[in-house]
Order: C-alpha cells, then sequence, then structure tokens
C-alpha cells in the first residue's frame, strides 16, 4: 500500500511538470498623461480592458488568431518575458493637417512561447494593439479574433454596408464603403449586417470610443458585427478570394464567386494590423486625432518633389452640364479645355477626366475614345499651369498596370482615380500597394475611391 502511495505521488509529480500549470496574470500600460490604463490578463485566454480614469471604456475583451493546424495564438498563453518603452518623439508628416505631430506613448510588448507578441500602445488619446509573429515559415491565418466589449448596452453610430442583400455577410463585402451613421444602442443594431469603420460608441460621462484600424498592409480590412448580442461588437473579415469573375460596373471590376476558408496567408516575420480606438472626453478631439497616422508604417517614397497636393475641377460633379457655350457640352476636347480655362482662372491644380474618357465596357485604358485627344488636352493644360488626372476603373487599371502608368506618365498626366475596387479582402489590399508602389515609380499620384477607410 505505501508503495501504491510512492508511485502515485511520483506520478502526479511528472505529470505536473510535463503539463505546465497556467497562473492567472495581470499586466498593465498606462497612457502618458495617466488617464487611459490598460489591463491585459492572461489565464486560458488573454483579455484586455481600458479605464479612462474611472470610467470602463473597454470591458474585458478576448484576443486571439486562429491559424492553420489548429493552432490559436492567444489560447492558454505562455509569457515568456515582456517589455516596456516610453517614446516621445516628432514625427514629420507627409501632406497632413500639420506638418509635426507628437509621437508619445507608453508600449508594452508580451513575448510568448510559439515565437509571437502582442503589443499594447496607450496614448493620450487612445489605445492600440497588434500581434506580431517570429516565425520561418509562411502562416495561414484562419480567423482572427477581435472583440470589444462594454460594461453596458451603450449607443453606437453605426455606418453599415450599403448593399441590399443582407441574407449573410458574403454579398456585404462587397460595397463601396459609403454610408450614413445609424444610431441605435448595441441591442437594437442589425446583428444581419457588417458595419465598416470607423464606427463610435458613446460610454457615458461624455466619452466616446472610435474603433477603426491602422498599418493595413497584406491582411483583410476588419468589419464589426453586434451578432445581436448586447455588449459587444465583434470583428468579422473576408475570406480570401478563391473564384473570381468580371463584372459589375461596366465590367469594371472583379466579383468574389467563391472564398476559401481562409483570410490570409502572409509571411511567418511580421506584424499585424493594429486594433485601434481613439478616446475622446469632446467630440472635438475625434475630428483632430493623429493615432490612425501615428500607427501607420512610415512613407517608402522617399523622393516627394513631384507630388503636388491641389484642387481639383470634376467633370463628373457638374454632369458636364456647360451652358452658353458655342460648341456641345460632353466627354470632348471643347468640355475640358473649358474646364482647363476655369481652373487657371481660378487657382484650381488639376482638371480630371472622370468616367468615359476610355471606351465603355471594354475595360481597357489604351482605348480613348474618339472625341478625346489626350496629348492636346495635357499640353494645353501645361500651357494654363492645370495638369490633368484620369479615372479609371479598377479591373482596367489593375490588368495593366505597368503598361498604363508608364504610357500616361510620358504623356504628362500626373495621376490616376482608381475606382469601384469595392472590397478589402487580402487579395484587394495588396492591389493597394503593388498600384502605389508602381505609380510612384513613375512620379503618378493615386486617388482611391470605392475603397476602404484610411488606415494611415
Amino acid at each position: 500500500m505505501k508503495l501504491l502511495s510512492t508511485n502515485l505521488l511520483a506520478l502526479t509529480v511528472a505529470t505536473l511538470l510535463a503539463c505546465p500549470v497556467l497562473a492567472q496574470s495581470t499586466h498593465t500600460v498606462a497612457s502618458p498623461d495617466g488617464k487611459i490604463q490598460v489591463e491585459i490578463t492572461l489565464n486560458d485566454q488573454i483579455t484586455f480592458a481600458v479605464n479612462h480614469e474611472s470610467d470602463l471604456v473597454i470591458a474585458p475583451s478576448p484576443i486571439s488568431m486562429e491559424l492553420g493546424e489548429d493552432e490559436t495564438l492567444g489560447a492558454n498563453p505562455r509569457l515568456r518575458n515582456k517589455k516596456t518603452d516610453e517614446v516621445n518623439q516628432t514625427v514629420e508628416a507627409l501632406f497632413y493637417k500639420r506638418g509635426q505631430i507628437r509621437d508619445h506613448y507608453n508600449e508594452l510588448r508580451l513575448n510568448f512561447r510559439g515565437n509571437y507578441s502582442l503589443i499594447f500602445r496607450a496614448y493620450d488619446e487612445g489605445v492600440a494593439y497588434r500581434f506580431a509573429t517570429d516565425r520561418r515559415d509562411s502562416l495561414t491565418v484562419m480567423n482572427e479574433r477581435v472583440a470589444f466589449n462594454f460594461a453596458q448596452d451603450f449607443p453606437v453610430w453605426a455606418p453599415y454596408a450599403n448593399v441590399n442583400d443582407h441574407s449573410s455577410y458574403e454579398p456585404q463585402l462587397e460595397s463601396s464603403f459609403e454610408n450614413t451613421y445609424d444610431k441605435a444602442p448595441i441591442s437594437q443594431l442589425d446583428g444581419q449586417r457588417l458595419i465598416i469603420l470607423p464606427a463610435l460608441v458613446d460610454v457615458g460621462n461624455s466619452k466616446k470610443v472610435c474603433i477603426t484600424e491602422s498599418d493595413l498592409e497584406d491582411y483583410p480590412g476588419m468589419y464589426l458585427n453586434s451578432g445581436g448580442g448586447e455588449k459587444s461588437l465583434n470583428a468579422v473579415f473576408a475570406a480570401y478570394p478563391k473564384k473570381e469573375e468580371q463584372g459589375g460596373h461596366n465590367n469594371l471590376q472583379m466579383r468574389v464567386t467563391e472564398r476559401e476558408e481562409y483570410i490570409a496567408r502572409v509571411p511567418g516575420r511580421r506584424a499585424f494590423p493594429w486594433r485601434v480606438m481613439v478616446i475622446s472626453e469632446e467630440d472635438k478631439q475625434l475630428a483632430d486625432s493623429d493615432l490612425v497616422y501615428l500607427l501607420a508604417s512610415p512613407s517608402r517614397v522617399e523622393d516627394i518633389s513631384w507630388i503636388k497636393p491641389g484642387k481639383v475641377a470634376w467633370d463628373w460633379w457638374n454632369a458636364w452640364n456647360l451652358y452658353g457655350v458655342d460648341f456641345e457640352a460632353g466627354i470632348n476636347n471643347e468640355t475640358y479645355k473649358y474646364y482647363i480655362d476655369f481652373a487657371a482662372e481660378k487657382g484650381i491644380e488639376y482638371v480630371i477626366l472622370d468616367e468615359g474618357w476610355s471606351v465603355n465596357g471594354e475595360a481597357d485604358l489604351m482605348q480613348v475614345i474618339p472625341e478625346i485627344d489626350l496629348p492636346e488636352l495635357v499640353d494645353y493644360g501645361q500651357q494654363k499651369g492645370v495638369d490633368i488626372v484620369l479615372w479609371a476603373g479598377y479591373q482596367a487599371f489593375e490588368r495593366d498596370m505597368e503598361n498604363v502608368c508608364k504610357h500616361y506618365s510620358d504623356m504628362g498626366v500626373k495621376g490616376f482615380k482608381v475606382d469601384f475596387m469595392d472590397r478589402d479582402d487580402q487579395e484587394v489590399m495588396n492591389f493597394y500597394y503593388k498600384a502605389a508602389e508602381l505609380a510612384a515609380q513613375h512620379q503618378l499620384f493615386l486617388d482611391f475611391h470605392g475603397a476602404f477607410k484610411p488606415t494611415g
């Protein structure tokens, strides 16, 4: 009997050594002014909560990322070490509402076994967190759990994806990302509909939390959904496209007909997008927030001398309605010369040729309609100090980017307004970066329309 007890004790000790107990631990980071406190709890999962002074603005909310082969970052986390840092610097801003921005935050980096980290930053104006991985092999991200839990059934200003079909998430993943805001308590939001970002939550005591993201690259954009609950908003991501077909507006879009089971395939060594919560005490602070800009990666364009911000005379806005002229107004050189004259007189730097200058239905930007002589318009504009911008549908631009950028840059066109992406899955997000990089090589600026919200 004594021998049996000894053996049983030895077996119990061996089992405990082989299966380490995951004790709960709590870690905190505060904003430089001390008003915002973030509390991260490690147990069988990772949760975070945010307080602003004495107000709980984000209740404990879970964080995780599901990878292929049944691995979940954040499940039963084993902390290896942590690092804290304070950064107080000035950032030179490019073409922004101010030339310099103070970048002052406290950072907490939790490094876990399994070669991944969770990084929190606390600013005086809000909080952000992101995952980072440090692995040799590529990763398949099946899903990311991003939850925003609240203490009460607070009111939300929610812009829904502006599509008519709400039968499932799928049709809502293709929209122009334009809508008005509906205001309702969380419990009264339409649980069948996706909310595009940013969304705003009134957490009481004159305080609001604006939810968005920053540094979105090589990854799908984030939507929110209430799921019919009373106190939570949860993230939804578009799965990666498996099959597409050309269609949509004037055959200028690629419509997803089937999706993969994962949302992204990415390099194993990378940082993921920031999940951002801008916290305001007064509404004017929301309009003045720099948080999304500060959290984004710096510009990769070294020579910016050719980028000239300016106003634009826009034909589409006026539907080519010119009166009292001695020519037939429409999509033709006479109309655009009139626009150029107007822009020159009023000190407007650009004239845009919106949809109609290329042959309709062909999705080919090298086919210009007979009524338009682009070299003549570019030369005429340059004589008047006015430059030309061209509209382009997504599929027409994407299919022939290099040729299009070189051809029109050589002609003297200064930029493109690229339209009707109407998606933000990983494939289209990569298009934005590829297009921007190629355009910059040819010193063309891009104005993305039918595009996801700004992320830095």
